[in-house]
């Protein structure tokens, strides 16, 4: 027996008619450290910059670490599977669903595709294809 495909119901996620906007962020050097400086201020981002920054805060940040967080939990639990002697494939499967998970919570984010990993040492360099409701970028994230 077939099943009634007009009685099927499919998940749809519905985007709220005004989201909020992105705000803004301020740009950080990972490698130094610190925030960027120019001429003594802190450099401004907006917009989908704003976005790139807190997916990379985000994935760098290992969750349940720090106590700022406890409300509300935020970042990834990234750094047990990158130092593990697991099979690569496991790894890469984990790192996808933590980050994907991760990454949905925002509203402006919709999906998350076409990744790739490569391992570095003790660091796995993460590209992924960041899908938004005002377009899509590629990223790169090293943790």
């Amino acid at each position: 027996m077939l099943p009634k495909i007009t009685e099927l119901e499919f998940n749809t996620q519905e985007l709220p008619e005004t989201l909020p906007p992105l705000g803004k962020s301020f740009l950080y050097d990972y490698s130094k450290g610190d925030f960027v400086l120019v001429n003594g201020k802190m450099v401004e981002l907006y917009g989908l910059e704003s976005l790139k920054a807190w997916i990379m805060k985000g994935m760098k940040t290992e969750k349940f670490r720090f106590r700022i967080y406890d409300n509300e939990p935020y970042g990834t639990t990234l750094e047990d599977l990158i130092g593990s002697s697991l099979p690569r494939a496991y790894i890469e499967a984990e790192i996808k669903r933590e980050v994907t998970s991760f990454l949905l919570t925002h509203p402006y984010i919709q999906n998350v595709e076409e990744w790739s990993f490569i391992r570095d040492g003790k660091w796995m360099r993460i590209f992924l294809r960041v899908i938004t409701v005002e377009g899509a970028f590629e990223m790169e994230v090293t943790v």
